[in-house]
């Protein structure tokens, strides 16, 4: 059974499993081991969202935010053999859900190549003369 909750005090069991999914989707080098930094994004996270199938981690989201006026969908993803099953909608709704409880109603994401679909149902639309902009790298002085 899929269950979607929130995710506040991880298990070391779920800590290594939420990292693999991180290098797995190349938003992490392999470099990243260290658990604790699943500690230190929840704690620094408005809310995280965990899905689980018998209780192995399978996905998740958060919201970025300072808890006030604006928030931001990061992160969101579901492991490939669990896709297509409506999953990273459950999360998403549930994150939008807290959002608007806790009167945040301006929320933007970037999403990946293919993965607009999914924000359309919840109302999301691109930004007519916005530009994503991204720093990888410490500019030269």
């Amino acid at each position: 059974m899929i269950t979607v909750d929130f995710l506040h005090h991880p298990t070391p069991d779920e800590k290594s499993r939420i990292l693999s999914i991180y290098h797995h989707q190349k938003w992490w080098p392999e470099s990243i081991t260290d658990p604790q930094r699943i500690d230190r994004i929840i704690r620094g996270s408005h809310c995280y969202v965990v899905a689980r199938d018998g209780g192995e981690v399978i996905g998740f989201g958060r919201a970025l935010s300072d808890g006030v006026g604006d928030a931001y969908l990061h992160d969101i993803t579901v492991v490939e053999s669990h896709r297509l099953r409506g999953i990273a909608r459950r999360i998403v709704s549930m994150i939008l859900a807290r959002l608007e409880e806790d009167g945040i109603t301006w929320v933007g994401l970037i999403g990946e190549n293919g993965s607009p679909a999914l924000y359309r149902k919840f109302g999301f639309a691109a930004l007519e003369d916005a530009v994503p902009m991204f720093r990888f790298e410490t500019p030269p002085a």
